[in-house]
């Protein structure tokens, strides 16, 4: 295996840790009275300084290509930025970490049918496996046994699903001539204004305190995971591109998988918080079922080149 290879499998896991442990740092912080809104707030704020020089840099001589394609950029930063966030976070107040984790990974599934209804291409039958493994885990998760999971923080998980599936639709679109980086520091800052507006108006109530938070035991002042939340997401998302260049889309989704039991780890640590033994075992069912969907993806990919290379091989084929 070549250093290439090798350095886009580790920036991809980085990328995957650094998003798994946002969540178990937020919820430490709502013990302590802060609530969704500040937290998201300021993640969204603070990243969208971070890279603001990066996203300049990258834009010099560019900015008309984020006129021809501001409608794209608006929506990303409403969706994929404060939608996927906005819904996670709030899920995270009422559910397991690794319970909301798990719901916003059954995305891949409601990509599915939003691209089978949308071209009406059949997806691969390896797909359907997926779907159909997925949705048990989904089931085993929600665990209706138990009357005491929360209903609002189910929706919210799905909610956030929902974006998200917006959020691999948008940043897939070859169409786009933004780079990554500037479309990502874009989205940050309309992001960012839009959960201003959102908690100036009191729809996701703001609360903050300055006081020291319980981090594993230990306690620390609240700048330290705050400031933790900001440079992770920043670092989430740029080893994330740059890991997708060394590997590609199709095995770095793979990879990504890793994820969900990152988050468990993290929460277990820091917060000793675990989902029920049934949770988990319908955590491993929605996950292989997103590795099916994304190898019926791959297979059908395939299929689609090679009749395209047949195709353009018969129309230039001598006469």
């Amino acid at each position: 295996m070549n250093r290439t290879v090798v350095m886009g499998f580790l920036l991809t896991l980085a990328s995957a840790f650094f998003f798994a442990v946002s969540g178990p740092i937020a919820k430490t912080m709502y013990l302590t009275g802060w609530t969704p809104g500040s937290v998201v707030l300021i993640r969204l704020a603070g990243s969208a300084v971070l890279l603001l020089i990066p996203t300049l840099i990258a834009l010099r001589g560019r900015w008309d290509e984020v006129r021809a394609n501001w409608k794209t950029v608006l929506i990303y930063g409403l969706v994929s930025m404060a939608g996927v966030q906005g819904f996670y976070f709030v899920a995270v107040e009422h559910l397991t970490v690794a319970v909301a984790l798990l719901l916003e990974m059954t995305a891949p599934m409601l990509l599915v049918f939003w691209i089978w209804a949308r071209t009406r291409t059949r997806p691969a039958t390896v797909t359907f496996i997926g779907v159909v493994v997925s949705m048990v885990g989904l089931l085993l998760v929600l665990d209706l046994r138990n009357s005491d999971i929360s209903v609002f923080g189910v929706i919210m998980a799905l909610a956030a699903a929902v974006c998200l599936a917006s959020y691999f639709l948008v940043s897939a679109k070859d169409s786009i001539n933004v780079p990554p980086v500037a479309l990502t520091g874009l989205g940050m800052g309309i992001g960012a204004l839009v959960m201003a507006v959102i908690v100036l108006a009191g729809v996701m109530p703001a609360g903050a305190v300055a006081s020291d938070v319980d981090f594993g035991g230990y306690k620390v002042s609240w700048i330290l995971p705050m400031a933790m939340i900001v440079v992770f997401t920043v670092g989430a998302y740029i080893t994330g591109i740059l890991g997708l260049r060394y590997i590609g889309a199709t095995i770095g989704s793979f990879l990504n998988l890793v994820e969900v039991p990152f988050s468990v780890i993290v929460a277990w640590f820091v917060l000793f918080e675990l989902p029920a033994p049934i949770q988990l075992f319908g955590g491993v069912f929605i996950v292989g079922g997103v590795g099916f969907i994304k190898w019926g993806e791959s297979r059908l990919a395939r299929r689609v080149a090679s009749r395209e290379v047949v195709v353009t091989s018969e129309e230039l084929a001598p006469v």
